[in-house]
């Protein structure tokens, strides 16, 4: 199954509707807050895709697509727990101590954030229970930063960044 992975759209949508559109494969996309009124003008444009929500720091308003959005949400998908937040409550721009307790405490398999506007991948396989740290980037910035998860049951994810260069 492949996921588009969208954070920190701030007003602007045309990055998020041309990954789209480059994309038409995709299943599901993970927004991972600040721009939840963008995620309106553009989800019901798309309506074969399931669009899974969190709010940022700089989202006012906790409805989207018709649906109170939480700060933190989680959902099974492919056999993978996946957590997904805008990491602002866990201290992303500080580090990620904060997003690796949330792992651990959830039991996650993944942990996809935002805020810091900047892509990262970290794995963390030395303790009992691997799990990755994800962040698309900004998609507001100026090379449209965005991720891309691709799963399969019983298979690792696999991670990639794309852009707009």
């Amino acid at each position: 199954m492949k996921c588009l992975i969208f954070s920190d759209s701030h007003n602007y949508t045309a990055h998020m509707s041309r990954a789209l559109r480059l994309h038409k494969d995709a299943e599901i996309v993970f927004f991972l807050g600040d721009g939840l009124s963008d995620i309106d003008e553009i989800g019901y444009s798309y309506s074969a895709v399931k669009f899974l929500l969190v709010r940022g720091n700089c989202d006012f308003r906790m409805v989207a697509l018709g649906e109170i959005v939480q700060k933190t949400a989680e959902i099974e998908i492919s056999g993978k727990r996946i957590v997904y937040t805008h990491g602002d409550l866990y201290g992303a721009k500080y580090g990620t101590a904060g997003l690796e307790k949330l792992a651990r405490d959830r039991n996650a398999d993944i942990v996809l954030f935002g805020h810091t506007h900047e892509p990262e991948l970290k794995y963390f396989g030395d303790g009992e229970e691997p799990f990755y740290l994800f962040n698309p980037g900004s998609i507001s910035s100026g090379r449209g930063s965005y991720g891309i998860l691709t799963l399969t049951e019983g298979q690792e994810p696999l991670f990639s960044h794309g852009n707009f260069l």
